[in-house]
């Protein structure tokens, strides 16, 4: 396996299958406040806490001083590493004094002396715009990576490059990986993405991600990717309900390891019905995720709490997670490395998303959109882990709309919710337009929520206009069978 060396973020070192390779020349490009400088900096010291030591050579843009200034707001920041394991100098001086070949007797005794394992040279662009030309500057790149190559050292060069730069300029010819980083202005705040352009004798994975920079320093969450070959797990069993008459109505329940949608509109019910399956799940000893943009942990165990499903003694007991962000706040490409890894820490078996809806308003982009559901069901299923999507339609009393984002297509199975007037009432109404793999209940039933009862009840009559309502049939059968107190 070849030799690798940490870039100090665990998620680009997952993206580079394993670090960067050992001897490597790295371009960190990008244009100014895009993170480069903040990625090198914890990349040195995260492996100088593994005993690496590292030569940071500023140029003629900030000197070494107001680095270290700037860095001392970050976590990753070790003040005793400084001066022995981490060691700064200065190239600036000797390429005003000497030009480049005094800057390279400069550099080659500094390697010299110090010994390291990492060189960081920020900025080597500015390199670029001192040796204006661009022959000697050519020959220029060309000897340091000779030099580089017989010092045999990692080397990080950093600089504001366009993405133009990066196709055109001499120096990446002697590029052997280039860690490209951007950003995108948006009317709230600003988004932060990089990318491997280019990282030789490994794989990566490549591909836009999406990055964060906070006082621990730069997280970075890889973009979700569906895979197209091999099959998903199917462990054949079926999935209850905590609705009484539910189980019958979807012909024994999903099977384990398949994606279920429920839509319908606001306050028909689609939550209740998700939630169901995670508290009958966690019931039978399979841990749950749910992941809700409306309501927070205690609102939920408090809007339930009258149907006796214990939501609060589910989550002490690690059985049940509820995961509540904001919309506002809602990064999605951010989100689905969250949503994987609560998923992956609790060993979930059910996955829950209340609701996809609320990713519309963070994602403009239809094909995007569409692309995320598709990636976070196809790797739960992978995993052979259930996963439940609500999705609002805007028309609640419709005779059937599944979903306003045509999502619908991600999905084994379709249980739709509505509102539908009976006689001189409004009542809600459940059906199931599809279950891959298995019969069920092609009824459109009454949905009775009454706390502390929660029921599948009896065909209804007509849909959406003043009927009557059919009474008797096998979902009214299983639901009086269920009226017994719900197990708490």
């Amino acid at each position: 396996m070849m030799d690798r060396l940490t870039t100090g973020i665990p998620q680009l070192d997952e993206i580079l299958d394993g670090g960067i390779p050992r001897y490597a020349v790295v371009f960190v490009a990008g244009l100014p406040g895009t993170g480069k400088t903040i990625l090198s900096e914890q990349c040195l010291f995260a492996n100088a806490r593994q005993g690496l030591k590292s030569l940071y050579l500023s140029t003629i843009s900030e000197p070494p001083i107001k680095v270290l200034r700037f860095l001392q707001g970050f976590d990753f920041f070790d003040p005793t590493l400084f001066g022995d394991r981490v060691i700064y100098g200065d190239l600036g001086t000797p390429l005003r004094e000497g030009g480049p070949a005094r800057l390279l007797d400069a550099l080659d005794q500094m390697v010299r002396e110090h010994r390291p394992e990492i060189v960081v040279i920020d900025s080597f662009k500015a390199l670029r715009d001192t040796i204006r030309d661009p022959l000697q500057f050519r020959d220029f790149t060309s000897d340091i990576a000779i030099h580089l190559s017989t010092w045999e050292v990692n080397a990080l060069l950093v600089g504001e490059y366009t993405a133009d730069d990066v196709r055109e300029g001499p120096e990446f010819a002697i590029a052997d990986g280039i860690i490209y980083l951007y950003g995108t202005e948006e009317a709230e705040k600003q988004k932060r993405f990089l990318r491997v352009m280019k990282m030789r004798g490994t794989g990566y994975f490549a591909g836009e991600h999406f990055f964060t920079i906070n006082s621990h320093g730069i997280a970075v969450y890889p973009r979700i990717a569906p895979q197209v070959v091999g099959e998903y797990r199917f462990p054949g069993q079926r999935l209850g309900s905590a609705i009484a008459g539910m189980d019958e109505m979807l012909g024994g329940g999903p099977y384990e390891g398949t994606s279920t949608l429920i839509s319908g509109g606001t306050g028909a019910g689609k939550s209740l019905l998700a939630l169901s399956f995670l508290i009958e799940g966690a019931r039978r000893g399979l841990p749950g995720l749910l992941v809700t943009f409306e309501e927070s942990p205690k609102q939920m165990a408090r809007n339930v709490e009258a149907f006796g499903w214990g939501l609060e003694d589910l989550m002490r007991q690690g059985l049940l997670d509820i995961y509540h962000v904001s919309p506002s706040e809602l990064d999605i490409d951010r989100h689905a490395y969250v949503i994987q890894e609560r998923a992956r820490q609790l060993k979930a078996k059910i996955v829950a998303v209340d609701s996809v809806t609320a990713f519309s308003a963070a994602v403009p982009d239809r094909a995007r959109y569409q692309s995320y559901l598709w990636g976070i069901n196809d790797y739960f299923k992978r995993q052979g882990i259930s996963i439940f999507m609500t999705s609002e339609v805007p028309t609640p009393f419709a005779a059937l709309e599944i979903s306003a984002e045509n999502v619908s297509f991600v999905s084994d199975n379709v249980i739709f919710v509505r509102y539908v007037e009976v006689a001189d009432e409004i009542k809600r109404a459940v059906g199931v337009l599809k279950m891959r793999g298995s019969r069920h209940d092609h009824h459109l039933r009454e949905l009775i929520i009454e706390p502390p009862r929660i029921a599948i009840g009896a065909p209804l009559g007509q849909i959406g206009v003043l009927g009557v309502a059919t009474r008797g049939g096998a979902g009214e059968e299983a639901a009086e069978r269920k009226r017994e107190p719900v197990r708490a």
